[in-house]
């Protein structure tokens, strides 16, 4: 484990362009084609290079010679050797991806400036490049075409197939995956599993409440009484309130999607899906719902973040690329360790600034700062929106999804490290986790039920059909066995017998008389006093 200060390394591994290699007309092309598409003036600057005198040959003669030449090795070490550095940098990065986006090359080495044969000729321009990629295209090395996909429609720049065999050995500069390791934090927020804490109780509501909703948010009456069951640990009190609603929404949009609630005739109710979620274990569970967020188009962190203000002028983003983008870093960060969040927000801009816009477009997005309503355009944006939005995720979703915990070095200064958690590693495949047993429930004499928080999610589902929750504390939840409970777990179709046999099962067997006397009495009054019930908790569930 690296120490705090220490920087943590690892090999960078570039990934093959998920983009096909496509080029007008549609095939990549040989060198051959790419030369025959020149002027004569371009053919000339390309000779020059390479050593080559011209007479009064046609074009396709040209183009002939040229092509011996430069698929020659012992000419091309020669070219090739006379570049620097930074030339044969920009080459060998270029030939091994294949195609690069020339935004990207662009934006490390320089582009090509539009000349047309007449200036060409005028200028001389081959003579005194503007840029590396310049001087590599006046050789005939580098090429313009246009890729093609999904994701991509742009310029790109290519090495035909042909010359990478004539090539020697080009070592590529590949950025390096580097992120500081930091001491522990003064100030720490550790969510734990209190968003899917939230979300049981959000679906015992819903099985025993009448909630109508067209969105599935609940209306303000609904969402007030369940306010205080829900544990918001680590929130700032000035920021409580806004932090607090967007935390809420998360929680019932992530219900949704992950498939526990769903409405039938009008009314929200949980799925079978949920009964089978609350009887796994904590692990489980939040793999789940860490699935169903990193799968959503719908959730947009961009939008919702609250640095920025985004406008709707007919642009869209895709939020799985950023989402995709920052996993793949944490997933690479040291287990254990807290890591400082700049240094992490710079890696990703090392290893690949567009993850969010893979078209490099940095113009037609109309996104203000929220502080001062200046508009953030063009890549020298890219800390206030990218690396915002890197942030936003990390102590965001991540942090309620209790993947990461997160920091700062002073009581209420801004977020400045996190760590992967425990249940974060397991996740990510980096580590694991131990899960305990599920612990009992406790029935008193007093008709009030101790449940503790490693008790069973689905038992405590079961409960809260016949039992109302008094309070939580900081190891167990307490609940009142109470009539009005009892009569509506019996209306829907559960009696005494089946009450009395789930509260031996999770007690086991530990259910004093009085609560005995005191369910089927309540039962009772219902009219089920000794009427036989087929319907047992878990088939009511």
């Amino acid at each position: 484990m690296n120490g705090p200060g220490e920087t943590y390394t690892a090999d960078y591994r570039q990934r093959a362009p998920s983009y096909k290699t496509r080029y007008n007309p549609g095939m990549p092309r040989s060198l051959k084609a790419c030369l025959a598409e020149y002027p004569r003036v371009m053919l000339e600057a390309i000779a020059e290079s390479w050593g080559v005198t011209l007479t009064d040959e046609q074009l396709p003669e040209i183009v002939d010679r040229l092509v011996a030449d430069m698929t020659n090795p012992d000419n091309a070490r020669r070219v090739i050797g006379r570049l620097s550095d930074v030339e044969r940098d920009a080459l060998a990065t270029v030939a091994r991806a294949g195609q690069a986006r020339a935004h990207v090359i662009a934006r490390k080495y320089g582009d090509v400036r539009h000349l047309g044969p007449g200036r060409l000729e005028w200028e001389q321009a081959w003579r005194t490049p503007a840029s590396a990629v310049e001087r590599l295209w006046f050789s005939g090395l580098l090429h313009i075409g246009y890729g093609m996909d999904q994701l991509f429609h742009g310029k790109v720049f290519f090495v035909p197939p042909e010359i990478p065999h004539a090539l020697p050995p080009l070592a590529v500069n590949r950025p390096e995956f580097a992120v500081r390791v930091v001491p522990e934090p003064h100030d720490m927020r550790d969510d734990g599993d209190s968003l899917a804490y939230g979300i049981f109780v959000l679906l015992a509501y819903l099985r025993n409440a009448s909630v109508r909703s067209r969105t599935g948010n609940l209306p303000a009456r609904d969402l007030s009484h369940l306010l205080p069951r829900l544990r918001y640990a680590g929130l700032a009190p000035e920021r409580k309130d806004a932090a607090q609603a967007r935390r809420v929404g998360f929680l019932q949009h992530l219900t949704r999607k992950a498939l526990l609630a769903s409405r039938l005739e009008g009314q929200w109710k949980p799925t079978d899906a949920a009964a089978l979620w609350l009887k796994q274990d904590a692990l489980t569970r939040c793999r789940r719902l860490y699935q169903a967020w990193l799968k959503d188009p719908d959730w947009n962190e961009l939008w919702l973040m609250p640095a920025v203000r985004c406008e709707d002028t007919g642009w869209r983003n895709d939020p799985l690329l950023a989402r995709k983008a920052v996993i793949a870093c944490l997933a690479r960060c040291p287990a254990n360790s807290w890591i400082d969040t700049l240094s992490f927000v710079k890696a990703l801009y090392d290893l690949d600034p567009d993850f969010m816009r893979p078209d490099g477009d940095y113009d037609s997005w109309y996104i203000r700062d929220a502080a001062s309503g200046r508009y953030l355009t063009g890549f020298s944006s890219w800390l206030q929106v990218e690396g915002e939005l890197i942030r936003y995720v990390l102590e965001a979703p991540l942090c309620w999804l209790g993947m990461v915990a997160t920091g700062c070095s002073a009581l209420g200064e801004r977020m400045d490290r996190f760590k992967l958690t425990e249940r974060g590693a397991a996740i990510l495949g980096s580590g694991g986790i131990a899960l305990a047993t599920p612990t009992r429930l406790t029935v008193q004499s007093d008709l009030q039920v101790i449940v503790p928080h490693g008790a069973s999610w689905y038992d405590r589902f079961l409960l809260e059909r016949f039992a109302r929750w008094v309070n939580e504390g900081t190891e167990s939840a307490r609940y009142r066995i109470d009539a009005r409970s009892i009569r509506g777990c019996v209306e829907q179709g559960s009696g005494p017998d089946q009450i009395l046999a789930f509260l031996r099962r999770a007690s086991a067997g530990r259910v004093p008389a009085t609560v005995v006397k005191y369910v089927r009495k309540c039962s009772g009054a219902s009219g089920c006093d000794g009427s036989p019930h087929k319907t047992s908790l878990d088939d009511a569930a």
